[in-house]
Parts: C-alpha cells; structure tokens; sequence
C-alpha cells in the first residue's frame, strides 16, 4: 500500500511541475543548451569550464550535475560577496543583561545610551 501512495504522491508532484509556467523557459533553455553541445562537440564540463574558468571542476556527468555546479558556484560567490557586519556584544555590568547586535539601531542599546549615556556604551563591547 505504501508503495501506491507513493507514486500517487509523485504523480501529483509530476502534475504540479507540468503546470509550473516557468518549465517552457527550463525546457526551451535545456533543448538550445543540449542542442549548442552537440553542434560544437562540447562536454557538461567544457561548458562549465568556458562560463567558470578559475572553478576546479570536476567532470560531471550528466546536464543535471552542470546546473548543480553552477549553482553551487553561484552560491559561493555570492557568499564570498556578501559584507555582513560582525556581531558584537554588550553586556550592562549594572544588570548582566546582554544585547548582541550587528547595527546601532537596537532598541535595547538606544534605552541604554539615554539612561546611561551614549560614551558609557562603548565600554561595555565584549570582544
């Protein structure tokens, strides 16, 4: 029983993704992308070192490992652009109570420079 549940849940799935208006543009991009490597006689892995030449690249064998490639390029590179501020800690020495924070604009850290002072704050920075 539990094996027709399952493929009524994968037809359902199936159903979902077929409805899904953006597999015309994956499907038209994969026939051109397949169709451009068979004209020029190029493998899933000189396509991807052409678009990342400076990626260390292992041969993937098959279009699906090509897409999971560049995705996990691009998710790297875009981590590696990323400028999140550091976290920084404060902990009023009146009461223990500690505020960690990447900004100024915590409202604890604002009820804190008006009730202690604005030049008090800094001081209280845990490293």
């Amino acid at each position: 029983m539990t094996a027709i549940m399952d493929y009524l849940a994968l037809m359902g799935k199936l159903k979902k993704i077929e409805n899904d208006s953006s597999l015309d543009g994956d499907a038209r991009f994969y026939q051109e992308f397949v169709a451009l490597k068979a004209r020029y006689n190029f493998s899933a892995t000189d396509v991807l070192r052409l678009l990342r030449p400076a990626a260390s690249v292992a041969a993937p064998s098959l279009v699906q490992d090509l897409f999971e490639a560049l995705l996990s390029e691009e998710k790297l590179a875009a981590a590696a652009n990323s400028t999140t501020k550091p976290l920084r800690r404060y902990r009023n020495p009146h009461t223990g109570e500690v505020v960690e924070t990447r900004g100024s604009n915590h409202g604890r850290l604002k009820e804190w420079k008006t009730q202690y002072g604005a030049d008090v704050l800094p001081t209280w920075r845990e490293l």
